[in-house]
């Protein structure tokens, strides 16, 4: 009896570990808090500068971290930014996509691919990071099939060379 006692909660365990694992998600760091205070500090280009978040996740993959933030700063108007950090180092914001410009939908589909790579790379699950990205870049890449010529994205910083 005590040897399937035993296997029954090695099995349970077993069962229950992948649950638990799956259920591991990106935190929004507080209000205050001198992680939020760190990326901040990284997006800010003068120091008044305000912002609107509608996302605000970061993963923490070992030593390292990215980070996705998503909002309006009420000065260039809407972003989306990827940043990252490896140790003790700064916050680096390496990709972003602004209001305003224009780029051709290849140039948005290499972009989206690119930061959609770089997210499965620090083991986060793209989509829990940084909402809607599978779709978007699969949306990029048809249109830029479609319609090589077309632009329909905006300002596009850092990401691929």
């Amino acid at each position: 009896m005590r040897g399937l006692q035993l296997l029954a909660v090695t099995v349970g365990l077993f069962l229950t570990a992948p649950l638990a694992a799956g259920q591991v998600t990106p935190h929004t760091p507080s209000v205050g808090s001198a992680e939020r205070t760190a990326i901040l500090t990284a997006l800010r280009t003068h120091p008044d500068m305000r912002f609107t978040f509608r996302h605000l996740r970061v993963w923490n993959d070992g030593s390292r971290a990215i980070a996705y933030a998503e909002g309006d700063n009420g000065i260039i108007g809407g972003f989306k930014i990827i940043l990252t950090r490896d140790g003790a180092a700064a916050w680096t914001v390496i990709w972003g996509e602004g209001d305003g410009g224009s780029n051709s939908c290849i140039a948005g589909a290499r972009h989206y691919r690119w930061a959609l790579d770089l997210i499965a790379s620090h083991h986060a699950q793209p989509d829990a990071l940084f909402p809607g990205i599978s779709a978007q870049t699969r949306e990029l890449e048809q249109m830029a099939k479609d319609d090589p010529d077309s632009d329909c994205v905006g300002d596009l910083e850092g990401g691929p060379a």
